[in-house]
């Protein structure tokens, strides 16, 4: 082999690392959840934007492209259809207060999306965290309130290639954690309690600005809960005997439809060991809110 072809051999070599690409494309269905459903219609706004979120950013010379709006669309669907007895899909909230018999609206979007790969965790798992706003409007369109969730997941380690199958699996986890929170916390909160007595939501009052009124109103309800997991890879994964998936650590929220920056890289925790049931949904501890 001649000098030449040999000084050109790394030149290309990093060309083509230079060139990874690592899509990440949650997919699934949420199991059938056993909850008792709100007797009321509702109305669920996926704008166009949100419908086709995506987040990219790159690390160590690889381009991560996560394209959550289709799977967000999907499972808000399934999410709403089974908290609430009538629940239906809008593009806008303009479009949503136009619907006769509506007695809330929900604009649930994607705020934050950060993970960890394999690399990143001494290859024993990797991790995602999906972080969600829930604007919630009175049958007119005015602001009632805001709920904040996060959802964790974990999947394992690529034995091979460039690991994008299991974000994907880590990153439907999450999707999943952020649904039964949502599934089993909502009725708990204030807001529902007109929903659950099947009455429309009213618009909030907008106290004096300074006022400490004001401070409360501007306060973010925050759905929180131990998180949902599969069993551990780690404890499949008998490399780092005692380890557990990590929960990520949560970072500076996006708007939907970025092209973010790198995110931090989340930290570890020690999640729940055991699996839920494949029929239902896993009820997790409540936090207090």
């Amino acid at each position: 082999m001649s000098r030449a072809i040999k000084l050109l051999l790394p030149a290309a070599i990093l060309s083509i690392v230079g060139c990874q690409k690592v899509i990440v494309r949650p997919e699934g269905d949420l199991p059938r959840a056993l909850v008792v459903p709100t007797p009321a219609k509702v109305a669920v706004v996926v704008t166009p934007e949100t419908a086709n979120y995506t987040h990219k950013e790159s690390r160590a010379n690889v381009d991560y492209e996560a394209q959550l709006g289709e799977s967000h669309k999907h499972l808000v669907e399934q999410i709403f259809s089974a908290e609430f007895t009538d629940a239906k899909v809008f593009d806008s909230v303009d479009a949503a207060r136009n619907e006769p018999g509506v007695m809330a609206i929900f604009e649930p979007r994607i705020e934050q999306f950060s993970f960890a790969n394999a690399k990143e965790t001494g290859g024993v798992y990797c991790a995602v965290t999906i972080r969600y706003q829930i604007g919630i409007y009175a049958p007119n369109g005015e602001s009632v309130d805001t709920l904040t969730l996060t959802g964790y997941g974990s999947g394992p380690a690529a034995s091979i290639g460039n690991g994008q199958d299991e974000l994907a699996i880590a990153g439907y986890a999450a999707m999943r954690d952020a649904a039964a929170k949502f599934l089993t916390q909502f009725p708990m909160l204030d807001v529902a309690k007109p929903l659950l007595a099947a009455k429309a939501l009213s618009p909030k009052a907008q106290p004096l600005p300074g006022t400490a009124e004001a401070v409360a109103a501007a306060a973010v309800q925050t759905i929180e809960a131990v998180p949902i997991n599969e069993q551990p890879v780690a404890a499949r994964n008998q490399a780092v005997p005692g380890s557990a998936p990590a929960t990520p650590a949560s970072t500076t929220p996006s708007s939907p439809g970025s092209t973010s920056g790198p995110t931090s890289t989340p930290a570890p925790a020690n999640p729940p060991a055991s699996s839920p049931p494949p029929n239902q949904l896993a009820v997790p501890t409540p936090a207090t809110l």
